[in-house]
């Protein structure tokens, strides 16, 4: 009804009230990192931070944006773990990051990003494992810009806990990439062979993502592991998109990152794996 319809506006109305005045609120009370060292609504953070997150998705741009800007902020805001703040706000991220919005579960992985690098000598082992899991999650997801956004936080993740956990994390990367892919048949498909063979595209890509965040924690560096991984990656070039777009997006900036000292790191390489990537 048209009664019905004006009241759903004035909601519209009020919820983008109400994150205007949580965006000026924290803007104007979550201190620089390198500033002060508590923050005066510290204590509310867990609840407001969830609500900074979901008005990423708001239709506004200008809002968006605000919203945007204050998130970093937010992340950088020095949290404590004696108080259990720390914990709280992750917590918050992993309710958030199952909302039904694929812009709202993007939005939580450059969060989560920027808080477990400025907190990462305060983060418990446990916590970190749990950030470790819920950015594998997002790495299936089934929207392809948050399966992106996801491979660029594990990149960030292999940067801060270091090879170990690459090694760890390269045996189940390699095994979604060998998700063989279905291809579609003559005349009309059934729902249930269509989302089957898209589950196995989704996989796959998966894989072929977390490959690419790993070789995008070493941007200067070729490890041991790398030539091999390079080599299985330049073995998708011909797959359909969105695989084919992120082979070459890897390859791409691995050449760039690498050029000054190829001549040094190609001595890693055998003839065999030079020639396949050639």
């Amino acid at each position: 009804s048209e009664e019905a319809g004006e009241e759903e506006k004035e909601e519209d109305r009020r919820l983008k009230r109400l994150r205007h005045t949580v965006i000026s609120w924290l803007s104007a009370t979550c201190p620089d990192y390198d500033t002060l060292h508590c923050c005066p609504i510290e204590s509310h953070l867990s609840v407001l931070i969830p609500m900074l997150i979901q008005a990423l998705e708001e239709s506004d741009p200008d809002l968006a944006w605000q919203a945007q800007g204050c998130a970093e902020l937010a992340a950088n805001t020095p949290l404590h773990r004696a108080n259990g703040v720390l914990s709280k706000v992750l917590e918050a991220m992993h309710t958030v990051a199952q909302s039904t919005s694929w812009q709202v579960r993007s939005a939580v992985l450059p969060f989560l990003q920027v808080i477990i690098y400025r907190h990462q000598f305060l983060i418990s082992a446990t916590s970190m494992h749990e950030i470790q899991g819920l950015m594998i999650e997002l790495l299936s997801d089934s929207q392809v810009e948050v399966r992106e956004m996801a491979s660029q936080s594990v990149a960030v993740l292999v940067r801060i806990c270091g090879e170990s956990l690459a090694l760890e994390l390269l045996g189940s990367f390699t095994e979604w990439s060998d998700e063989p892919l279905q291809m579609r048949g003559n005349g009309e498909e059934d729902p249930g062979a269509s989302a089957a063979r898209s589950k196995a595209l989704q996989t796959r890509h998966a894989g072929v993502l977390g490959l690419a965040a790993l070789i995008a924690a070493y941007p200067y560096d070729v490890p041991s592991w790398m030539p091999g991984v390079l080599v299985r990656l330049a073995n998708f070039v011909s797959d359909p998109n969105p695989i084919r777009s992120t082979v070459k997006k890897v390859f791409g900036e691995f050449w760039r990152t690498h050029q000054d000292t190829w001549p040094m790191l190609k001595e890693k390489f055998t003839d065999d794996e030079l020639f396949s990537l050639t």
